[in-house]
């Protein structure tokens, strides 16, 4: 367990986590809502991150402007998040501001004004960050790829939404998505840094106390195998790179198997060492960029894997793409191979804890397991050549592939081709 991490439960269901680290001279504050873009209804996709601007517009109490200067004038920084099952709020700060970083984030939490001018204006401003993303062809694949996985899901949604749905829902639905979501019980305050547990425990205390859940509070639509996946989709954009994503469907956090997932995505392609990095650009020099990759949810996940290559190189990239995925469930990965992988991911997980590693604790405290991280170490290490294999069988065949094209206009290949070269 990592040393000097306490976590209390406040009687409303409210966690506050610390990680203190007493010769630190700052110290960080963040408020996580475990609501995200998974928990709208499809009316309402984006509002999450619609509230997530918002929040920062003005409070009764402060304007945006004194907000931004309660804590940058601190020469602190602070700023916020959405995911799809997240959204966090944070602050960093010289040591002895962080009451006022809690008494700051804490206003904009629960005081948010939402003011009818502002909301117009943002609303105009998330329309250009979403244009922004969609002249991007790395994230518009992405996206494509989540809504392929998750098909009619509220996981495959855009996070930001679409830019008519943020001009047109209603205010009054904002927020009473916001009041029936933003429940204590799905709230966790986070300091880490030069701070007292005992102190913020009674700030938050004092801050939150009388509030309670409200009695609708609803799950999120779950994720069942029930749901469709959509294996192919080709988009075409003035563009001069093609764009690929791999995508395949693998359980969730609490899945014994997960620190697994992990260890694969590491012998594909998250290192220079990696399968897919030697064979697709070192050898054989068919892109830049190719990497893959874990994203997991308290009830499903996905493992992905994505490039950008030349047009005239997409088909041979994706091939050896599905090549390497192929033979992982032909061979077991040789034991050199195997310590390389468990060497690298160990290594790179301990210096991440050498820091102050507040966010991942507070993950693992809302998927309700235990912020261990020696834990994760000896799961890695318990990992063999054969659990790979295993798992490549199972869930990496070709019939649970969702593949996801951005190419150019110019680019010969047509959605038959690309059909025929899935069946690997």
């Amino acid at each position: 367990m990592l040393k000097n991490l306490r976590i209390d439960t406040l009687g409303n269901g409210i966690r506050v986590v610390t990680l203190a680290k007493p010769e630190a001279e700052g110290a960080q504050v963040a408020i996580r809502a475990q609501v995200g873009s998974r928990n709208e209804p499809e009316a309402l996709n984006g509002a999450s991150h619609l509230i997530e601007h918002m929040l920062f517009k003005g409070t009764a109490r402060r304007s945006a402007q004194a907000i931004s200067r309660a804590i940058e004038g601190q020469g602190g920084i602070l700023n916020a998040y959405t995911d799809r099952d997240v959204t966090c709020y944070y602050a960093r700060v010289p040591y002895d501001k962080t009451r006022v970083a809690l008494d700051v984030l804490g206003d904009l939490f629960y005081n948010a004004t939402f003011d009818p001018k502002e909301l117009d204006r943002e609303r105009r401003v998330i329309a250009e960050e979403i244009r922004m993303y969609d002249d991007q062809p790395d994230s518009v694949v992405l996206d494509r790829l989540a809504m392929q996985l998750w098909s009619g899901h509220p996981l495959g949604r855009p996070i930001a939404g679409s830019i008519d749905g943020v001009l047109a829902m209603p205010r009054e639905a904002i927020l009473a998505y916001r009041a029936a979501n933003y429940a204590p019980s799905r709230t966790i305050f986070a300091f880490a840094g030069r701070v007292d547990h005992e102190a913020c425990v009674k700030a938050v205390e004092r801050l939150t106390g009388r509030l309670r859940d409200p009695a609708d509070l609803r799950a999120p639509e779950p994720y069942t195998r029930a749901i469709p996946l959509e294996p192919f989709s080709l988009t075409r954009r003035d563009i001069q790179q093609t764009q690929l994503a791999f995508g395949w469907r693998v359980p969730g956090t609490r899945d014994a198997r997960r620190q697994a997932f992990d260890f694969l995505s590491g012998i594909l392609g998250e290192s220079m060492m990696s399968r897919l990095f030697q064979s697709i650009r070192e050898r054989r020099g068919l892109c830049y960029s190719v990497s893959s990759g874990t994203a997991f949810y308290a009830d499903c996940g996905a493992l992905s894997v994505t490039a950008g290559c030349h047009p005239d190189k997409a088909f041979p990239c994706a091939k050896g793409i599905l090549a390497e995925i192929r033979r992982l469930a032909e061979r077991p990965v040789p034991a050199a191979e195997m310590r390389r992988t468990r060497d690298y991911l160990c290594g790179r997980f301990r210096l991440r804890m050498d820091g102050t590693p507040i966010g991942w604790v507070c993950r693992r405290v809302q998927d309700g397991l235990p912020p261990d991280p020696e834990a994760v170490v000896e799961a890695w290490r318990a990992v063999t050549a054969e659990d790979i294999q295993a798992l490549a069988r199972e869930f990496l065949a070709p019939d649970a592939l969702a593949m996801a094209v951005v190419a150019p206009n110019r680019a010969r290949h047509d959605a038959a081709d690309w059909a025929r070269l899935m069946k690997y």
